[in-house]
């Protein structure tokens, strides 16, 4: 169960944290005023095929989705070619609806397409371009293209830094997801130094409690687990569930995915019980909250079997 890259969204504005599923919909695109009239039909039909796919989206209907917007990219390539300022949205759209559908293959191009297209059309300080470059080190990731994603998550620090500020939260998020990737690569005392770093800048500027910070220390638990800091690594995983046990719950997929990491490293300590004990109640309330199919269910299911399986 890998602990997610989190994806930047909405947090250049706002205090939330989004994921990559949860990227919104595009907005409604301004067409060219003064069309012929035999475009101006043209254009009524794609402020429909648009509103569709937004509704699509908000009801994760991804594959209506995909074929929607299939059909407005093309649209725009016929009406205004090739190179168009209105083809981003739609493509990093696109790329979302895949990426939610397991695509990453297919998804990946998309990305690297929207982000391009942004930083051609509306330049690298957009927060769309920032956007969309963030979701292409997150598919780069998933497909396991760790070196790319690595360079790429690197250039997207750099520019945050740029923009932002070393300290302002999108810049200390995308770091923790430098980490993530370095710890995907087996280097975790570099990822390890990152996440110490920015987990003293996240408890002064944000709070102990707020959920960079928390989801900081999760990261840095794992990279511990890797580095062999086993005790550590396991007091780390303590203080952080009792956070997140009350918020945001037992059975949120943070939750989880961070109880799974814990179990795994009561494992290497030997404590096989307690190991036991933390799986099983994760395994648990991950059937109850995504059910038997979930992946995260099938990989809690799996780590209950081992568990139970092991000499005592």
């Amino acid at each position: 169960m890998k602990p997610a890259i989190v994806y930047l969204a909405i947090f250049l504005t706002a205090s939330a944290v989004l994921f990559a599923a949860d990227a919104p919909p595009p907005a409604e695109v301004k067409l060219p005023e003064n069309l012929p009239q035999e475009l101006k039909d043209k254009a009524q039909e794609i402020r429909k095929q648009q509103a569709s796919a937004r509704e699509l989206m908000q009801q994760g209907k991804y594959a209506e989705a995909e074929k929607v917007l299939r059909a407005l990219i093309a649209d725009f390539k016929t009406l205004f070619g090739q190179d168009n300022p209105l083809l981003p949205a739609c493509q990093g759209a696109l790329g979302t609806c895949l990426r939610a559908q397991g695509k990453v293959t297919e998804a990946e191009p998309e990305f690297r397409a929207a982000w391009q297209g942004y930083l051609k059309h509306s330049g690298a300080d957009n927060v769309e371009t920032l956007r969309f470059h963030n979701a292409l080190v997150e598919n780069l990731r998933e497909e396991r293209k760790l070196v790319e994603a690595e360079k790429e998550i690197r250039a997207v620090v750099k520019e945050l830094e740029r923009v932002y500020g070393a300290e302002h939260p999108a810049t200390l998020l995308n770091r923790c997801n430098l980490a993530v990737v370095l710890t995907d690569l087996h280097q975790s005392t570099e990822a390890v130094a990152e996440l110490r770093d920015v987990i003293k800048i996240d408890e002064r500027v944000l709070g102990p409690s707020r959920q960079p910070t928390l989801m900081a220390h999760g990261y840095l638990a794992i990279a511990l687990r890797d580095e062999g800091n086993l005790s550590e690594s396991e007091q780390e995983f303590r203080s952080l569930l009792k956070y997140l046990d009350i918020n945001p719950g037992k059975d949120h997929p943070d939750t989880l995915t961070f109880r799974y990491h814990f179990a795994m490293c009561l494992t290497l300590e030997k404590k096989m019980a307690e190991a036991q004990k933390e799986a099983t109640e994760a395994l648990a309330a991950a059937k109850n909250k995504l059910g038997d199919d979930h992946p995260n269910t099938k990989e809690l299911q799996q780590l209950v079997t081992n568990l139970v399986q092991m000499p005592k």
